[in-house]
């Protein structure tokens, strides 16, 4: 996936309009595929240290590097979902209650157009989709939660994906669900600046 690979240096310049199902589809994959690689990546730099060059020179651990970051990609996916639905809710208004199904369906057709990773399961893609739809079924459940809160308990999942042995990052799961909440929150304030709410809720549900 491109976007794992070389996130580009304008993602968080000035932000395209968001008005259509399709638009909203791009949007949330960009900005998981950024979580995923940003956590991942700037945890690994910083956790190696000085040493962190000669680290991400070895050819084993950037097979696990890149493996870390596919792992980590539906989870955040999954975040910006959820996040996602809270945004577009009173715009719904009553037809809120199709959100999830439509923002899974949306999630299916995006993961449809990506390869099995290297050395994860033939599965890959519909546990991806099983996660998100689940994630998205939990928000019928009460009002939005807050977007600080998005990452519990699905951060655990990165953090469990991490491509360095467990005894070297027990003690630092605070340090993935802050920068987790950190960019979540920043991919909600471009929503809310980018998008047209109520554009997006009629392409996805249908007109009023």
């Amino acid at each position: 996936m491109g976007l794992l690979d070389t996130i580009t240096a304008g993602l968080f310049g000035k932000a395209e309009s968001i008005a259509d199902a399709s638009a909203l589809a791009d949007f949330m994959d960009s900005r998981a595929a950024f979580m995923a690689q940003k956590c991942v990546v700037e945890f690994c730099r910083v956790r190696s240290g000085v040493y962190w060059q000669k680290l991400f020179s070895e050819k084993e651990f950037q097979a696990e590097l890149t493996k870390s970051r596919w792992l980590s990609y539906p989870p955040a996916y999954a975040m910006v979902a959820e996040m996602a639905e809270g945004v577009l809710r009173p715009a719904a208004g009553i037809r809120q209650r199709k959100l999830p199904g439509v923002l899974a369906n949306l999630a299916r057709q995006t993961f449809s157009g990506y390869k099995v990773p290297d050395g994860t399961t033939d599965d890959f893609w519909t546990a991806a989709a099983e996660l998100v739809e689940a994630r998205l079924e939990a928000t019928q459940s009460g009002p939005p939660r807050p977007v600080r809160m998005i990452p519990k308990p699905t951060a655990r999942l990165i953090f469990n994906a991490l491509p360095m042995h467990k005894d070297i990052v027990t003690n630092d799961y605070d340090y993935i669900f802050n920068n987790l909440r950190m960019n979540l929150l920043r991919a909600h304030e471009d929503l809310l600046q980018a998008g047209d709410l109520v554009a997006i809720a009629d392409d996805l549900l249908g007109e009023r």
